[in-house]
């Protein structure tokens, strides 16, 4: 913990290099109103999709994991995009309240993140989703310079929306497990297995230590092969474990340590890695320094965006390039696998908005900037 922090602040401020790739790469000309477009077009047509084919990750029967399988990459193309709406409507909305330009269509789009926030939250079904779009909606105005003030006030309304959400969510995960969220606790006995279990996941952040610390458990895990779990979010889970003969996933450091202690625990999930645990486990003392290193200086990377000025289009994408980026800390893999995504997307979207300006400019479609 001590290294990546070390690192991060020496880091902070002095590499520009993503930055500029990004705005070389992904980010449009002008205001990117056309590629904004075209993305609101896709989410809204992926969102449909999930919810017709998948369901809504809130009302999953055992958890979000096993109710996407077979659907991951779809999921994962959704959080991108709205993480990305989420950000760029917030910069479009302060800009015009700023600006005293506030009439039908403001209040509008201010209805329009709302909805979008709470749809998207039930349909990414994670209990921190709309704390996540919180986060988008905070960060993308520290990207973009504009100050922040969070009152008591704010922040116990803010609290309290995602405490409810998170009670809604673990409710649903009960009823769909056959318990009453309304019965007594087995270990809080004075308050419901709903109370209970919210307190309880709080201490389960710390699983991946609790479970494979103590008595040197961790020595004991099993691993593959670094380059096979750094590649198994990218190439999928399912597709990589048909072609090495061995499910890749359950070889990662958290899924390994719940296999641990429960051998025949097969539904999806667990603990996460966690960046130390996997840089240890995998690499050792030495090599695991490193990689935490260069995590350290990927991160700072990318949070360094803050510095550059740029369109909205940017901010909103330097927003969600970190908060995609952070999930590094829980399982590296998955977390560059996101960061992979976003690129990837977002260079497709810039290439497909340069051929629809080459069209405007002949006169065949129309093109805002």
């Amino acid at each position: 913990m001590f290294c990546i922090y070390l690192c991060f602040f020496f880091f902070y401020g002095r590499v520009f290099w993503f930055s500029r790739a990004t705005k070389l790469l992904l980010v449009p000309p002008g205001k990117g109103r056309s590629e904004f477009a075209i993305i609101i077009i896709l989410y809204t047509l992926l969102a449909a999709f999930l919810i017709i084919n998948v369901g809504f990750g809130s009302s999953a029967e055992t958890n979000r994991f096993e109710q996407n399988r077979g659907f991951g990459a779809f999921v994962r193309v959704a959080d991108g995009f709205r993480l990305f709406v989420i950000a760029y409507l917030t910069l479009w909305i302060v800009r015009r309240v700023r600006s005293k330009n506030i009439n039908l269509v403001t209040i509008s789009m201010v209805v329009v993140l709302l909805v979008d926030i709470i749809v998207s939250s039930f349909l990414n079904g994670a209990k921190f989703a709309i704390l996540e779009s919180i986060y988008a909606v905070i960060l993308v105005l520290f990207f973009a310079q504009f100050k922040v003030r969070l009152s008591v006030t704010k922040l116990f309304v803010l609290g309290t929306a995602v405490l409810l959400f998170a009670g809604y969510i673990l409710t649903r995960n009960l009823e769909n497990s056959g318990v009453d969220a309304t019965e007594r606790g087995v270990y809080m006995p004075d308050s419901s297995v709903l109370v209970e279990r919210l307190v309880l996941r709080v201490f389960a952040n710390a699983d991946k230590y609790y479970f494979s610390l103590p008595n040197n458990v961790i020595e004991r895990l099993e691993t593959d092969s670094f380059f096979l779990q750094m590649l198994s979010p990218l190439v999928g889970v399912t597709t990589l474990s048909k072609a090495v003969g061995h499910q890749v996933n359950d070889y990662t450091v958290g899924r390994q340590t719940l296999l641990y202690w429960y051998p025949s625990f097969d539904v999806a999930g667990g603990p996460t890695s966690h960046y130390d645990l996997f840089s240890y486990k995998y690499l050792g003392y030495f090599g695991g320094l490193l990689f935490v290193m260069v995590l350290s200086f990927f991160l700072c990377s990318i949070s360094t965006m803050s510095k550059v000025p740029g369109s909205d289009f940017y901010y909103a994408l330097a927003a969600t390039f970190w908060l995609r980026a952070l999930p590094m800390l829980l399982e590296p893999a998955v977390g560059l696998s996101y960061v992979l995504d976003i690129f990837i997307l977002f260079f497709v979207i810039k290439v497909f908005g340069l051929i629809l300006r080459i069209f405007s400019q002949r006169g065949i479609v129309c093109v805002k900037e």
